[in-house]
């Protein structure tokens, strides 16, 4: 898995595999729960799609039935584990009605699923030619996809469908660009002064630094 593979993967979602998720049913989430304990366990170079069928109890040929490569399932489990991190995050927020309070959720509920996801970790550990170019100097196409993601939200949260400034809209898209690097470094470099072992350290340093970037300059 290159870091071009990773990052397309992430930003250039195939629609099948994408349906497949849509319409998952017992065997697929069987599947995918198998994949990730696989590169969990042996790394993801070293597996097989015939590993993952050994782990989750099936035959090959059901496995390839809905997953006709291991490129097929990479994607499907990275989209996978994309979309609990997203409903986690929206689950965060949903309890708050101040956009600082719920950056404040957010980041800390980021902090916390990127520094303890057990898949993240395991393949910084065995496979960080991949995985590091993909999130440092290759990180492009995610960083593009997740400062967008941020500043339609903001955009919504803060100003509803009124129009804005080009000014304004810059100004919010430099603070999400900002917001997602720092939490990329955070997760890369956890060694730091800032207090971030608990949620509530987290809370606190998104609302008194990152919070007040949205204001307006």
């Amino acid at each position: 898995m290159t870091e071009d593979t990773l990052l397309s993967k992430l930003t250039a979602p195939d629609a099948a595999v994408l349906r497949l998720l849509d319409d998952a049913d017992q065997i697929t989430e069987r599947i995918l729960a198998a994949a990730i304990e696989q590169m969990r366990v042996a790394g993801w170079r070293r597996s097989t799609v015939e590993d993952v069928a050994k782990r989750a109890g099936l035959g090959r040929a059901t496995v390839y039935r809905r997953f006709p490569s291991k490129a097929a399932l990479t994607e499907a489990v990275l989209h996978s584990e994309f979309r609990n991190y997203l409903a986690g995050s929206t689950a965060a927020v949903a309890r708050r009605t101040d956009i600082a309070d719920r950056m404040a959720e957010s980041t800390a509920y980021t902090v916390e699923y990127l520094r303890n996801h057990p898949l993240v970790r395991r393949l910084l550990e065995t496979e960080p030619d991949a995985i590091l170019p993909a999130l440092t100097t290759d990180a492009g196409l995610l960083l593009e996809a997740f400062r967008e993601f941020c500043l339609a939200l903001w955009k919504r949260e803060l100003y509803g469908d009124a129009p804005i400034s080009a000014d304004r809209e810059q100004h919010l898209r430099t603070v999400a660009e900002l917001h997602i690097r720092i939490t990329l470094s955070l997760m890369l470099t956890p060694q730091t002064v800032i207090e971030l072992d608990t949620a509530e350290q987290a809370r606190a340093f998104a609302r008194r630094y990152l919070a007040p970037m949205l204001e307006r300059d």
